[in-house]
């Protein structure tokens, strides 16, 4: 039961960052990227925000769906592709 709350709670903090991220282009909220040499922001930014308000929608969907296992899977899936996502960032978006 735990981990489908927590599942909840992040796939809300994960819609609510794209939300920032897209709308109000709060970069802050991101770390882990080399924001100054990142050639074009406004397609990262898209990216991004895309990835988080998918990922999102998925936490928050998956334990009203399955059962509690597949929200661990998601979690878990979700970590993994947004280590994905911050490697493809760092190498093709980013002025070497």
């Amino acid at each position: 039961m735990e981990i489908q709350i927590m599942s909840v709670f992040i796939g809300v903090v994960f819609v609510i960052s794209a939300y920032f991220i897209n709308v109000k282009k709060k970069l802050r909220f991101l770390r882990g990227y080399n924001q100054e040499r990142i050639r074009d922001k406004k397609k990262f930014i898209e990216l991004v925000s895309a990835f988080y308000l998918v990922s999102g929608a998925i936490l928050i969907l998956v334990p009203f769906i399955f059962s509690w296992v597949w929200s661990i899977a998601a979690v878990q899936y979700v970590v993994l592709a947004n280590l994905v996502l911050i490697i493809y960032v760092n190498v093709k978006m980013v002025d070497k």
